[in-house]
């Protein structure tokens, strides 16, 4: 590429007028392309072949002549003979047949000269890759290596051309042995290689000596076939040495022991040393010269002038470890990092590579270079920086780290330049500007005046317009490298305040990169600098970025700030983030704060004690506050509540449960009754309501007792006699403050009171059986007690009533006993039906005990009770109620209880159980898994509907909504025999029939439904349009707003009829439409627009066919 883009230069040219001009330069690649477009591919060959020589090969020319697609095309199918005169000029190479015409005539092949040129190339690309592969080979057979052969044998993979010689070896040796079926064998395993000439290994050296002769070599290497040999005059009796032996072995392990442990010791000091002696001399020197030039201020490149072609693929030697301490292989995960500036000439040759110092972290090593004062768990810290911690792949920060493996000082900058600089310029048609990046650190680095190095970040910080995810990780990769080398944690003034600017930034690229760089370079800064400017910059992010994605990261940073802080000063400003990052308007960012930043933080105010006193009290009263906010409201659907910020909160308290529970459990009073031999491992029960790893007690935990011990301990004893701060907070304020909550939300608050619910069950899961009995049950009870009152009273006024305590209290039971669960849903049952209250709540309540599968044998034995009750009100409710279960219950129990009582309920002889009944058996038809049970269900409303003396009045309104809602589940046989016919005969009879305006309404519903259902065309015109005509009268009569609607189902129905006409003629006629085909729902309208369309897309015959547009002229 050194010459590719030299120009050719013509500086002085005439008009045409004579007047000298001065003429554009023309490069080789504008004449290359020219040559190309105009089809003289002759004279671009030999001006490639030309350049080549001269060693400026185009790429371009390169690529096309490389390509056989561009020349084979033309020899594949010739051209009709046309008689039509041409000279060499006129004619191109791809509009003559090259095996037909030549220039005398004679049907010279012109492609020789071409095929000569390929077959020329193809065997120097041979030759050269055969050198470069013997050379590598050559290399790596006389690299010494201290490591032991038995390492060798596993640290790589085996290559290609030692497969080859090896398999060239092992087959000479199985023909020689007489193997000749298994030379068969594996000649026919390794059909891709010639046995029979050695040259097909690929190397450029004589072929080696035979299999034996190598083997015997070896052991003779190795003193493996030595004799073994006896002292002449020494009478030895191994029997009597063998205790001597085993006395010495242990002597003999410890001395070896020591022998690894002194030259350890005695590598490190060297290393020590070597680094004063050079700390020494770059004082020195810099001393002495201050500002020379050409040794440090100054310096050079080697302009190389060389290209590496792309069809060869470069073969180097791995690097080998020859240090005298014996150390592990690490595995080589770097990459290549590559990088191009659009600003860079072309002409500009210097290419270099960067090596940098891999800092390793050792077994003793910490986790964190610059840890804090406070101290952290190691799985709680190793947990925190794999979720808050920017995940920049290993192979990224190796690629990093191994250009400053030997250091950045000013005498290896000449090195690091020399080596990077030859690779910036070859990828800037690429756009790969990371590659630049270690050179910009290493100037970053060492450079003096903080005014270039401002220019230098900024720089580095502004190489992509939107550096993408990728990109990113590269330049964050450079920093953690350069950060890795500093002695002290580092300041890092300039590039937090780089940061700050691109904070700023308005695309968001920029800002991510901006917290991201104070992710990754957090554990290597000073404390001061994450106490005040970090943690102020992220602040600002929070509070003013518009993207949440930005802000999200902004959480996650944020998690691994606070959990590097030792400030105490500083806990209430991160509680309050914590706290505004709980409440923002995106649900990414809710999501990472409940998940991640609050369960960190809950960590810290654990060891601070402020848990109890600060962080939960100010969750708690949030969620209070924003309940008390929507309850104030006046709107009858609670519009103005914000669910989803309230939910979030409970969430948050759900995720600080085992937090909770070690605030309560870790006290003097506790540990004093752990017992030994007292089990370790948590309940699994305790275990499941740890929703991630950094929640786990096991994690988190910063105590000097087994945390499984004591929270065995706790959760063993009932503690009625004791009692301690932490417990009496539990019990006299988060209990009161939770039924607080709960009396707050209505039943219609669904969502809420689902959120409530769970946490409650979880609440009393975690802490126990022995606490909820003795400290949350009693004041539930005292609650709901006061209820039940309310419900026996006479009092009109229900509206103060707290129903919600209802499901409250049925959860909490259901973590203690399942026959108390089963007695008072029947109480509940009995009590709210007979004063009329809605049943909304305690509905909500079964459902959520349901979602139990050992709590459904309960429920539905305290339903069945209300199935023969005496009284018709509470057998109407607890036909809802089994209607409610029916897909939260298993098949067995649907099949064994939940059926027989709805069919009971629908047999039942007082009229408005059947009513309250029929809707619950619609859902069975809808819901229930069994197919049996499905069919029974429609058996059953079948003879409802077809009652011989007709369908009640105050059946027909459950009837009618019943039948639509079943309808598109049904088959199309029950759908006309039974739906369709009931409900024109509803329609036909609703005159007489009460609530006319009701049945009316759900007439209008149903048929809307039932218009689009699967219908033959009898049924279309024998049932559907008169009950449409019937239901058009009553609309007409009743409920005029209904008019449209009605006609618009007349509509459909009879573009329906119309359109089955035509297809029920082309069936007599074609067997192969079926039955859905005549009845598919497209009105006129859909038939019109599809015309339109298919006109739209018919070819023009004004317009060229696609062959005749490659028609040459």
């Amino acid at each position: 590429m050194a010459g590719a883009t030299q120009e050719v230069r013509d500086p002085l040219s005439t008009d045409s007028k004579g007047c000298a001009t001065v003429k554009p330069t023309i490069s080789y690649e504008e004449i290359a392309i020219k040559l190309l477009n105009e089809k003289l591919l002759l004279t671009a060959l030999e001006l490639h072949a030309e350049l080549c020589e001269a060693g400026k090969e185009l790429p371009i020319l390169r690529e096309f002549f490389s390509n056989p697609n561009h020349f084979e095309s033309q020899s594949i199918k010739p051209e009709p003979y046309t008689p039509m005169p041409r000279s060499s000029s006129q004619a191109t190479l791809d509009s003559l047949d090259m095996t037909r015409y030549s220039e005398d005539g004679a049907g010279v092949d012109e492609r020789v000269a071409i095929l000569e040129f390929e077959l020329r190339k193809a065997r120097e690309s041979i030759s050269a890759l055969r050198a470069n592969l013997t050379v590598v080979t050559e290399s790596e057979g006389t690299t010494p290596d201290k490591c032991s052969d038995k390492h060798l044998v596993t640290e790589t993979p085996i290559k290609p051309h030692e497969q080859r010689a090896i398999n060239f070896l092992v087959n000479e040796y199985l023909l020689a042995s007489s193997y000749k079926l298994t030379s068969i064998t594996f000649s026919d395993e390794n059909g891709n290689q010639d046995f029979e000439d050695w040259q097909d290994v690929g190397l450029n050296i004589p072929k080696p000596a035979e299999l034996l002769q190598i083997y015997r070599e070896y052991m003779k290497a190795n003193g493996y076939d030595k004799l073994p040999s006896v002292s002449v005059g020494v009478q030895t009796d191994f029997c009597e040495l063998e205790p001597e032996t085993e006395a010495e072995k242990d002597e003999f392990k410890e001395m070896v022991k020591k022998v690894e442990e002194l030259k350890q010791q005695t590598a490190l000091l060297e290393q020590e040393r070597l680094d004063l002696q050079q700390f020494i001399a770059t004082s020195e020197n810099l001393s002495q010269n201050p500002i020379k030039q050409g040794s440090s201020g100054t310096i050079q490149t080697i302009n190389s002038n060389s290209t590496t072609p792309d069809k060869f693929e470069l073969l180097e030697t791995p690097a080998r470890d020859t240090s005298t301490v014996t150390q592990e292989a690490e595995e080589d995960d770097s990459v290549s990092v590559v990088v191009s500036l659009g600003e860079t000439d072309p002409g500009d040759k210097e290419w270099t590579r960067i090596q940098l110092p891999r800092v390793d972290v050792t077994e003793g090593s910490s986790i964190l270079p610059n840890p804090p004062s406070r101290h952290l768990p190691l799985k709680f810290k190793m947990e925190v920086i794999s979720h808050c911690l920017v995940n920049v792949p290993s192979s990224v920060i190796s690629a990093a780290e191994e250009v400053f493996k030997n250091g950045v000082t000013r005498d290896t900058l000449v090195h690091i330049l020399a080596q990077t600089l030859p690779r910036i310029v070859p990828n800037v048609i690429l756009n790969k500007r990371e590659e630049v990046i270690p050179l910009m650190l290493s100037a970053i680095r060492l450079h003096n005046d903080s005014t270039e190095r401002e220019k230098l970040l900024q720089m580095l910080f502004n190489l992509k317009k939107r550096p993408q995810e990728d990109e990113r990780q590269l330049i964050l990769a450079g920093f953690v490298a350069m950060a890795k080398l500093e002695d002290e944690p580092m300041e890092g003034e300039e590039i937090l305040t780089i940061c700050w600017e691109q904070s700023q930034h308005k695309y968001p690229e920029k800002r991510l990169l901006a917290v991201e760089c104070c992710s990754v370079l957090a554990p290597y800064m000073s404390v001061g600098i994450r106490n005040s400017l970090m943690l102020s910059m992220l602040q600002q992010m929070l509070l003013e970025d518009k993207d949440p994605t930005v802000r999200a990261s902004v959480v996650r940073s944020l998690a691994l700030l606070i959990a590097l802080m030792d400030d105490p000063d500083k806990y209430f400003q991160c509680e309050e983030l914590a706290l505004t990052a709980l409440h923002d308007t995106s649900s990414i960012v809710v999501d990472v704060a409940s998940s991640l930043l609050l369960p960190i933080l809950a960590q810290w105010a654990l060891c601070l004690k402020r848990l109890q006193t600060h962080l939960l009290p100010r969750i708690i009263s949030k969620v209070k506050s924003h309940l008390k906010s929507g309850y104030s409201q006046h709107s009858p659907n609670k519009d103005h509540v914000d669910e989803g910020r309230i939910v979030s909160s409970i969430a948050v308290l759900q995720y600080l449960l085992p937090h909770m529970v070690i605030c309560i459990a870790d006290t003097d009073s506790v540990r004093s009754y752990i017992e030994h031999g007292t089990p370790s491992d948590l309940p699994d029960v305790f275990l499941n309501l740890c929703h991630s790893n950094i929640v786990n007690p096991k994690l988190f935990y910063n105590g000097d007792v087994d945390i499984g011990s004591l929270l065995n301990t706790f959760f063993a004893n009932t503690w009625e006699n004791d009692s301690w701060g932490e417990l009496e907070w539990f019990t006299n304020s988060l209990v009161l403050d939770i039924l607080e909550m709960v009396k707050s939300v209505e039943s219609t608050q669904e969502t809420i009171l689902n959120a409530l619910l769970t946490y409650i069950h979880s609440l009393c899961l975690g802490f126990g059986r022995y606490i909820t009995q003795t400290r949350i049950q009693p004041i539930v009870v005292s609650e709901v007690t006061e209820l039940e009152q309310q419900l026996t009273t006479l009092a009109t006024d229900k509206k103060n009533m707290s129903l919600t305590l209802i499901p409250t209290y049925l959860i909490i039971l259901s973590t203690l006993n399942g026959i108390d669960v089963s007695k008072s849903l029947k109480q509940f049952l009995v009590a709210l039906s007979m004063s009329g209250t809605s049943i909304t709540s305690l509905q909500i309540g079964i459902i959520m005990l349901c979602t139990q599968e050992h709590m459904q044998e309960y429920v539905l034995s305290g339903l069945w009770d209300g199935v023969v009750h005496q009284r018709p009100i509470v057998r109407c409710a607890t036909a809802t109620l089994f209607g409610c279960v029916i897909a939260h219950v298993s098949d067995r129990l649907a099949s064994a209880k939940v059926v027989p009582a709805i069919v009971t309920l629908v047999n039942d002889p007082d009229i408005t159980v059947r009513s309250a009944a029929i809707p619950s058996l619609g859902r069975l038809i809808t819901e229930c898994k069994v197919r049996e049970m499905r069919d029974k269900a429609r058996l059953t409303l079948e003879t409802i509907a077809k009652e011989p003396q007709g369908v009640p009045p105050t059946l027909a309104l459950p009837l009618v909504s019943t039948l639509a809602f079943i309808a598109p589940n049904c088959p199309q046989n029950y759908i006309e025999d039974v739906i369709a016919t009931q409900l024109m005969g509803i329609t036909s009879s609703a005159l007489q029939q009460g609530r006319k305006i009701d049945l009316i309404s759900a007439l209008v519903e149903a048929y809307s439904v039932l218009v689009y259902c699967p219908l033959s065309n009898q049924c279309v015109s024998g049932v559907l349009l008169p009950g449409l005509k019937y239901l058009e009268q009553l609309v007409n009569q009743y409920l005029p707003q209904q008019k449209e609607a009605v006609r618009s189902l007349l509509r459909e129905a009879e573009s329906r009829q119309d359109l089955s006409k035509p297809m029920e003629r082309s069936l007599s006629m074609s067997s192969g439409l079926s039955l859905s085909m005549a009845t598919v729902n497209v009105g006129q309208g859909v038939e019109d627009m599809r015309q339109r369309v298919s006109k739209i897309f018919q070819q023009k015959t004004s317009s060229p066919s696609m062959s005749s547009i490659f028609r040459k002229k």
